[in-house]
C-alpha cells in the first residue's frame, strides 16, 4: 500500500448518499420500482467530445455513479451540483 492520504472512498460514498437523501434523489428506480440504490466507490470523469467526436483534453463533468442494487440501472449525477450546498464540519 502506498503511503500519503488515506483512503477516504467511504467517506466520499456516504456524504453522496446523504445528498442524494436529502434533495430527494433516492426514490424508487424507475425502471424496475425498487429503491435499494448503492453509490459506487469510484469518481468518473464524463469525458467532453469535439464535434468530430474526438476527446476534449482536460475537459469533463465529474460524476458519482449510482446504480440500481435490484436491476443494475446506472445514474450518473454531476458532483459538483450534488454537493453544491453541503455545509462541512470544521475540522
Amino acid at each position: 500500500m502506498s503511503e500519503g492520504l488515506p483512503d477516504d472512498r467511504a467517506l466520499s460514498r456516504d456524504m453522496y448518499r446523504d445528498e442524494l437523501a436529502r434533495k430527494g434523489a433516492d426514490n424508487k428506480c424507475e425502471a424496475c420500482g425498487h429503491d435499494q440504490w448503492v453509490v459506487s466507490q469510484n469518481m468518473f470523469l464524463l469525458q467532453a467530445l469535439q464535434p468530430t467526436g474526438s476527446l476534449v483534453p482536460g475537459e469533463g463533468v465529474e460524476v458519482a455513479a449510482v446504480f440500481c442494487n435490484h436491476c443494475g440501472l446506472i445514474r450518473l449525477h454531476a458532483s459538483a451540483v450534488l454537493m453544491k450546498e453541503r455545509h462541512y464540519r470544521e475540522v
